[in-house]
């Protein structure tokens, strides 16, 4: 399968307007974080923004095509933290960082405080460079394994569990965390109650999706909610998540809401380009042109092949799957298109779909 190496187009140093007259990067707020770099422990991010882990997605290729479109750091899909403390299954491949992939962290889902930082030690030990503690996933299984967001509703579980983490590793250390398990008082107080909390312990970063446990992803996220905890602990390196789509969002969020940063997610499922574009935007600089379907086509073969190094074909196609949509999204006839290459049941159909569609 053709293959080939892209690199960023050079991009004129003007101002980009948005549809409501906004200039992303310009005025006080805007020239900070074109300045800013932001330090979390050894790993320095030159840009606000990093990929966020996304179970069932963010494996090795994903992350090398988010790291050539200009996102500074980047994490795995969430991983069960008894994984890495079974020496069979932490040699996959799949679980362990690539040599070229730095800065790179880990994001461990789990129940008990001490398991997990044990399993944050051993992840470290195989070449992560970051850890990330999940207590955000709405999963209806992990909440039924008391996992992910099921501890917003034990916050002191969550405090001992970074403490104990902290104490585990050197490198530095995050959580995601979402506004409560749900939208009652009792909630809400515990969610305020764990940043005073973790805001006392420390932590490198946190990263706060604007919707509760039982929302899911239903309705919009609350960003201002976000940005209250950042006003209420100053100290704390906030950066918030949920529904950045688009570059636009990305930088209207940074700029406006006073977070330090931002967790790109969904958004980068099928579109690497959003970094480039929120990184040139979030400088002040023209967002780049949209890249040409030739530029999509090829990325998508080369993504393709990576996860066929990871996978038997049988596999490869099932998993290739889900990222066709987000791919796709930039196509002018974007619904016949992922159609036909979303009904490819071998190899060479759906790289034959990809050249027909995409002209690569």
């Amino acid at each position: 399968m053709d293959r080939a190496i892209l690199t960023l187009r050079a991009i004129p140093h003007t101002v980009r307007l948005s549809r409501k007259g906004k200039e992303y990067g310009r005025g006080p707020r805007g020239e900070q974080i074109a300045r800013n770099m932001i330090r979390l422990g050894a790993i320095q991010l030159d840009v606000p923004f990093y990929q966020a882990p996304l179970s069932g997605y963010s494996e090795g290729p994903m992350r090398v095509l988010a790291r050539r479109y200009g996102c500074p750091l980047t994490f795995t899909g969430v991983m069960l933290d008894k994984i890495a403390l079974h020496p069979r299954a932490i040699r996959n491949v799949r679980f362990r960082p690539g040599k070229d992939e730095h800065p790179v962290g880990v994001q461990l889902l789990g129940e008990e405080p001490a398991t997990m930082a044990a399993a944050a030690a051993a992840f470290e030990k195989i070449g992560y460079d970051m850890v990330d503690l999940n207590f955000a996933c709405p999963a209806p299984k992990v909440l039924r394994r008391m996992r992910g967001g099921y501890h917003l509703n034990q916050p002191n579980v969550i405090v001992e569990t970074v403490q104990r983490t902290r104490e585990a590793v050197n490198c530095p250390l995050s959580m995601k965390i979402r506004i409560g398990f749900d939208d009652g008082p009792d909630s809400r107080e515990k969610f305020h109650r764990l940043c005073e909390q973790v805001a006392a312990v420390g932590i490198d970063l946190l990263t706060i999706h604007g919707r509760t446990v039982r929302d899911r992803y239903r309705g919009k996220a609350n960003w201002d909610v976000i940005a209250g905890v950042k006003r209420a602990h100053p100290q704390l390196r906030v950066f918030g998540s949920g529904d950045l789509m688009t570059a636009e969002i990305v930088a209207e969020r940074i700029s406006g809401s006073g977070v330090c940063g931002a967790a790109i997610a969904r958004g980068a499922i099928g579109n690497p380009w959003i970094f480039a574009e929120a990184r040139e935007l979030l400088a002040g600089r023209c967002k780049p042109a949209e890249p040409g379907l030739s530029e999509i086509g090829t990325v998508m073969l080369e993504h393709f092949e990576m996860v066929r190094r990871e996978r038997p074909d049988s596999k490869a196609i099932p998993f290739f799957r889900k990222f066709i949509c987000g791919y796709c999204r930039r196509h002018p006839q974007r619904k016949r298109a992922q159609i036909q290459i979303l009904a490819a049941k071998t190899t060479q159909q759906l790289a034959d779909a990809i050249r027909e569609w995409f002209g690569t």
